[in-house]
Order: structure tokens, then C-alpha cells, then sequence
């Protein structure tokens, strides 16, 4: 029997940019891990810009702070990720993207120095996107100023153009801050790349109409693995660890 809200029947509580993204991205990896529980591995990727942003943080909430304090809060953030998902210190990736935290930090700070304090940090955004739409968003801006709020994303290799995904995730925010300036900022280990929404409205619509298609997909079934049956991993994507191939095929072998 399907339900009125396909979202509550599948286990969503909310939608978020990253979840809008993924669906618009990789339709398979969202069915997976999201109506599927499969669980993924994240890549110290991931870690690197958790920590960078928290020692770019501290610092510029307290411009006093020891070099040693920044220390303690870069690499003790990357290294508590590390532990928490049970990555060993012998790891070639750990091994690299540890070795190369202080260049994206400093990256980081050249241009953040220029911003001033943030208001906010990490700032928790709860919303009805649309009034049709039986699902709140939820998201988490990086730092909110007075007058812009900005979303730092460090990346091994520099953009060559603002990324389409990304300026729909600021997008959002805008509907909890619409005076604000939108931005971006791509942070390299060399430099720091800055990018301005300037289609606000648009990548809005953008984010509203791919949420009324993945509620029309989730009203298909109530079965998960059926909604999986009409979408096939895409193994050759990078989205794809070894480990969640391997776990995948407990989904797909219900097919």
C-alpha cells in the first residue's frame, strides 16, 4: 500500500543538499544508503575539510590563539576522524592528506583573514523549502557573516568552473538567509578560488523541482528493494568505495 508521504514510509526525515545532490548524481548510491541502509566509508577527503574548517574557525574567532593551539585543533580533528572510522595511520591516503593539512589550512586563511569574525559557524538551517513539499531541509552553513554567508571546500585539484551541485547547496541556504551574498570558496593547497551564485532563484527551482521527482520515485513502492530493481549501480564512478561495491551486492542480489 503507498503511503501520502513516501518520504515518512522510506525513512526520511528530512531533505538536505548533499541528499538532493547524491540523488541527482548517482540515483543507485541514494537508494542504497538512504532507503537500502547501506552504510558507506568516507575518504579522508572528507576529514581534511572538517579539519581545515575547524582550525580556520578558531582562529579566526580568537586571532591570539597559538600556532601550536592551531596545531592541536588541525590535526586533532583530522586524527580523531581517523579513529572514529577505523582508519589505520599507516594508510597511504591518511599518510598524504595529513602531510598536506597545513597548506590548505594556510590556503584557507589568506583568504579567509580578509572576511573578518563570522557570526556563525556551522550554522544549523531547518526549513520548509515549498509548501507542497511534506519534508522539511536541513543543512549546515559553514560561515555566516554579516553580510554573505561562504562555503569552504577543499579540493586536491583547482575548479575550472563553480560547480553546478554546489551552488544549488548555497542555494538552499538563501531561503534561510535571502539578504545575503552567496559564495564559495574552492581551497587548494596552493590557493583559494572564490565563486558568487549570481542565479539564486534559479538553482532554487533547480533544488525544489528535483525534490518533487524523488517524491514521485518514492511513490512508486513502498519496497525499497524494488525501487532499487529499476536502477543499477555505476561501478566506474569514484562515488564507489571497494567496500560499499561488496556491500551493494546484498541489495542487487534481490533483483
Amino acid at each position: 500500500m503507498k503511503s501520502n508521504n513516501p518520504f515518512k514510509t522510506h525513512g526520511i526525515e528530512h531533505l538536505s543538499p548533499s541528499k538532493i545532490n547524491l540523488w541527482v548524481a548517482d540515483p543507485a548510491l541514494f537508494i542504497a544508503t538512504y532507503l537500502c541502509g547501506m552504510k558507506g566509508s568516507y575518504g579522508v577527503g572528507a576529514f581534511r575539510g572538517s579539519a581545515v574548517e575547524h582550525a580556520l574557525e578558531k582562529k579566526l574567532s580568537n586571532k591570539d590563539f597559538p600556532q601550536k593551539a592551531i596545531d592541536e585543533f588541525l590535526y586533532g580533528s583530522f586524527d580523531k576522524e581517523c579513529v572514529e572510522h577505523n582508519i589505520s595511520e599507516n594508510n597511504e591516503k591518511l599518510i598524504k592528506e595529513r602531510t598536506a593539512l597545513e597548506l590548505y589550512y594556510n590556503s584557507a586563511l589568506d583568504i579567509y583573514s580578509e572576511f573578518g569574525t563570522p557570526t556563525h559557524y556551522q550554522h544549523k538551517v531547518y526549513y520548509s523549502i515549498h509548501e507542497d513539499l511534506p519534508i522539511p531541509f536541513l543543512g549546515y552553513i559553514d560561515f555566516v557573516y554579516e553580510d554573505a554567508i561562504r562555503d569552504l571546500k577543499t579540493v586536491g585539484v583547482r575548479p575550472s568552473k563553480f560547480s553546478v551541485a554546489h551552488q544549488r547547496q548555497l542555494a538552499v541556504y538563501s531561503k534561510a538567509f535571502p539578504e545575503k551574498e552567496l559564495w564559495c570558496d574552492y581551497v587548494t593547497k596552493k590557493e583559494a578560488l572564490s565563486f558568487k551564485v549570481q542565479n539564486v532563484e534559479q538553482r532554487l527551482k533547480e533544488v525544489i523541482n528535483i525534490s518533487f521527482g524523488l517524491q514521485k520515485f518514492l511513490s512508486i513502492s513502498d519496497d525499497p528493494y524494488e525501487l532499487a530493481s529499476m536502477h543499477h549501480p555505476n561501478y566506474d564512478s569514484w562515488m564507489w568505495s571497494e567496500e560499499m561495491k561488496e556491500k551493494s551486492t546484498e541489495i542487487w542480489s534481490n533483483k
